[in-house]
């Protein structure tokens, strides 16, 4: 098995930062719902979700958009 794993340091670095924010924003989900606060949810999923999508594209977008650059 070939396994092509030609990630740089920064897309590990965006990678775990994302998992980072994904396990927060989980847990701060469970726990606002566990206060009985639903409308705070929203709010965190806007504060902590939308750099959580960010650094997702940055990690994943990012290594397309360098993967095609290299094929041209």
């Amino acid at each position: 098995m070939n396994f092509n794993i030609d990630f740089k340091w920064y897309q590990w670095l965006f990678g775990v930062i994302s998992l980072i924010l994904a396990s927060f924003l989980t847990h701060e989900i469970f726990a606002t719902l566990a206060e009985s606060q639903p409308g705070v949810v929203k709010v965190l999923s806007l504060l902590i979700g939308i750099p959580l999508i960010i650094f997702l594209y940055l990690t994943f977008g990012l290594r397309s958009a360098l993967k095609k650059s290299k094929s041209n």
